[in-house]
Formats: structure tokens, C-alpha cells, sequence
């Protein structure tokens, strides 16, 4: 995760239902002592989920930043639990976040990846771009998705689009006659099978 974290790459943990997978990428962020923000995929999750959601606050329709939004500008990482059950609907957002760090909100602001920005304000000046209501996103925004390998549970393989943003890293669970001590030398995280 580290070498992944260090190349500016997402990762994708996938394994067996529980919290082993959630477990490994929280005790990552804070040996890295990196900030998080969550968002759990359902059949039910929209694109206002990941982007804004608009609410009514004096008498004033206001958007609010969401968890993916916010992970994005403030450069902390994006954790995306059940990413199997996201809908299609969804999945063209989140790739165009993963593969070009880009995303259009619904109050006229767009996301743009940290390189093309800064070149753009070299070139036409922080008025201009202010002007155009872009938004830089952090370098140092990360995404980590958490998945159940179908189709051997339920949920839709990954469009072959998406999947290629990830490289895939199995989360083994300690099971019944496995030893508890996985960190074997302080270095190799495979559980260790105890042989009688």
C-alpha cells in the first residue's frame, strides 16, 4: 500500500465479507497518520452522493460538499466501501475521478487534477482561473476501495474500465487454525497456518 501511496496510485482491497479488509486500510492510515473520508456503495447511492448534495438553508438552496468532493480538494483519502454494488449510473463518475482526478458539481465548480491546474494558473493568471470556478484537486488525494470478489458473492464485476484503475491486493481473514500472529518478523502480513 505504501509503494502504491508513493507512486500516486488508488488501491483495491478485496476479500471475504467483514472488516479485515476496512481494518487493514485504517491501520494503513494511521501509520501514515493520513485523514479519511467514507463512503459506503449501495444500490441505492446516486451521483449527489459522491459530488453534492443541495439543501435548503435560509430560505437559500445551498450545496453542500460531499465525502468524495471533500477528500479530493482537502488532499485526504477517499475510503469507498462495497464498491461491487455501485450502479451504472454511478460508475462513469467515479472512473472520470479515479482516471483524470476531474469531476463536474452541481453548483457549476469542476474538479481538475492538481498538474493541470497549477499550469493553468501560471499561464492565465489566478483572476482568470477563478473566473472559469476551478477547483484544484490535491496531489496527495488518494482513493482506497474496499470489495467482495464476485461473482462468487453478489453484487456486478467492475466495468472493465474501472477495474483497470486498481490493482488488486487479496485481504486474507484469519480463520479457524491460522495463527493470530500475521505480522511474522514484523514483516510478512500473510496469515501463517499452524501445522500439529
Amino acid at each position: 500500500m505504501m509503494q502504491k501511496d508513493s507512486l500516486g496510485q488508488d488501491m483495491f482491497l478485496l476479500g471475504r465479507p467483514g472488516p479485515s479488509r476496512r481494518k487493514v486500510a485504517l491501520q494503513y492510515l494511521e501509520l501514515t497518520q493520513r485523514e479519511l473520508e467514507y463512503v459506503a456503495l449501495s444500490r441505492d447511492t446516486t451521483e449527489a452522493d459522491l459530488k453534492q448534495r443541495r439543501e435548503i438553508q435560509n430560505s437559500t438552496a445551498t450545496y453542500f460538499d460531499q465525502s468524495a468532493v471533500r477528500a479530493a480538494i482537502e488532499g485526504r483519502v477517499l475510503v469507498i466501501e462495497g464498491i461491487e454494488k455501485a450502479e451504472r449510473n454511478v460508475l462513469p463518475v467515479l472512473n472520470n475521478l479515479l482516471e483524470n482526478r476531474e469531476m463536474h458539481l452541481e453548483d457549476g465548480r469542476f474538479l481538475v487534477p492538481a498538474a493541470r491546474y497549477d499550469k493553468l494558473l501560471q499561464e492565465h493568471g489566478a483572476e482568470e482561473v477563478s473566473k472559469w470556478r476551478l477547483v484544484r484537486v490535491d496531489e496527495n488525494f488518494r482513493v482506497i476501495a474496499l470489495g467482495l470478489p464476485v461473482p462468487r458473492y453478489q453484487g456486478q464485476p467492475l466495468d472493465p474500465p474501472l477495474r483497470s484503475r486498481f490493482q488488486a491486493r487479496d485481504v486474507a481473514t484469519i480463520g479457524f487454525g491460522v495463527s493470530n500472529d500475521i505480522y511474522k518478523h514484523g514483516v510478512d502480513m500473510t496469515p501463517v497456518r499452524v501445522i500439529d
